[in-house]
């Protein structure tokens, strides 16, 4: 459960992220970089995927790489502002591997 309520929140910070990105160059009269929106948006599904339970742990994974790429890339305007969903997916990642063990189900042999 704490996993997919942290890919929910990275996901929610990123989309949170790319809108205010939009303001900010907006704003300043400039064009947002289109490749930076849509490895935000891949992002995004990435860790909607996850949250589902679609590969669960490469999704993960693979998110936190790109947001953490995507927060170096940006780091001029307000890229650093993805360092949070970066570290949540990147902790949900670790607690799919050491999560806690499994119960059996009822009637499976324990071994």
């Amino acid at each position: 459960m704490r996993v997919r309520l942290l890919a929910i929140a990275a996901a929610a910070w990123t989309a949170a992220n790319a809108a205010l990105y939009f303001v900010v160059i907006r704003s300043q009269g400039g064009s947002p970089a289109w490749w930076y929106v849509a490895v935000l948006a891949v992002t995004m599904m990435m860790l909607v995927l996850a949250a589902a339970g679609r590969w669960r742990r490469p999704m993960l994974i693979a998110s936190a790489v790109l947001l953490g790429g995507s927060a170096v890339a940006g780091a001029l305007t307000i890229g650093l502002l993805l360092v949070p969903g970066a570290v949540a997916a990147a902790v949900a990642a670790m607690l799919t591997v050491t999560g806690p063990a499994q119960r059996p189900r009822t009637g499976a042999p324990a071994g």
